[in-house]
């Protein structure tokens, strides 16, 4: 397997601050973005800490202790997807307990999109708006359905995207953490392949140009990721940049195709009975330790520029 990873994030041309994050752990083959919200810096702090929340928890806690009698799971769950899971369960945990030890910053909370690559197959877990695509054999294909109120009025009427919006606000999220300590992440499990290109991002990119600009721009910089990126961000900021831009590329350059793996396609994992929430809590007790909680706009800021710096060292 030989995957070329790239990433940024921008300000866009309206917003004075950035509450987007994103990290790219290739030793891990996990992509990660996340659009913080929320007034008085609330929105990167957010971001910041599911970031460094998830990031952790994958690179730290062995799959066996998702596997606990404590977990409920749909069946057929790899261990990957289920630490996946499990990390986005302790960053909800985090997050609120920050807005607790922090009430000057109400309302703070976050999507998320994730990705993981292992032995063929690509676990996919989001809540919220922010996206994952994919661009195969000369085609586009949206992995992730929005958690907003445009995609439930969409389902229930089936009516078009444009007819939803029309009807209710489509800024409006129906999912994030940070809202309430009962969690519910969307996981698909996919086989992937050679020549795959997986795209992840906040609303800032699907929200200012359509998924057929996006695949226009994909095949024209398919075999360079980096310079995908920035043309994504570039059209998203022509198009007006109304909001915090975070693009991440997972471009595969070489693997088998997995065999023997039935495909999961969108299962949603709903944690919130007392034995559940109580082992996240253990967990984050464990590796983010109640003073550690505290993190201030200026960490969060830190947080969110790493992966940018490490990402600009690579480009260079």
């Amino acid at each position: 397997m030989k995957i070329t990873f790239a990433g940024d994030t921008d300000v866009g041309r309206v917003r004075d601050h950035n509450e987007d994050a994103f990290a790219i752990v290739p030793e891990e083959n996990l992509v990660v973005v996340c659009d913080g919200m929320g007034g008085h810096a609330a929105g990167e702090v957010a971001s910041g800490i599911a970031i460094e929340t998830i990031t952790s928890i994958v690179k730290q806690v062995p799959a066996e202790r998702f596997n606990s009698r404590e977990f409920r799971w749909p069946d057929d769950i790899t261990n990957d997807g289920k630490v996946l899971v499990g990390a986005i369960a302790t960053a909800n945990h985090r997050v609120i307990d920050h807005g607790r030890l922090n009430p000057t910053r109400g309302g703070l909370g976050t999507t998320v999109v994730s990705c993981k690559f292992q032995e063929g197959v690509v676990s996919v877990c989001h809540v919220g708006d922010s996206r994952v695509y994919l661009v195969r054999d000369g085609a586009i294909k949206r992995l992730t359905v929005d958690h907003s109120w445009v995609s439930e009025v969409m389902e229930k009427h089936n009516i078009s995207e444009a007819e939803a919006e029309a009807q209710v606000n489509k800024n409006v999220i129906t999912r994030a953490l940070g809202t309430k300590p009962a969690i519910r992440t969307d996981i698909s499990q996919l086989r992937f392949r050679k020549d795959d290109l997986f795209i992840l991002c906040s609303d800032g990119l699907c929200g200012m140009i359509s998924d057929a600009d996006i695949l226009k721009a994909s095949l024209e910089s398919k075999n360079n990721p980096h310079e995908l990126v920035r043309a994504l961000i570039e059209q998203a900021n022509n198009a007006g940049g109304v909001d915090n831009i975070t693009v991440c590329v997972a471009y595969v350059q070489e693997q088998e195709e997995a065999e023997n793996f039935d495909e999961l396609r969108r299962l949603t994992v709903d944690w919130g009975e007392d034995p559940e929430l109580g082992a996240i809590e253990a967990l984050a007790e464990e590796h983010f330790p109640r003073e550690d909680a505290d993190v201030d706009s200026e960490e969060a800021e830190a947080t969110q520029k790493l992966s940018v710096d490490e990402n600009k060292k690579k480009r260079d």
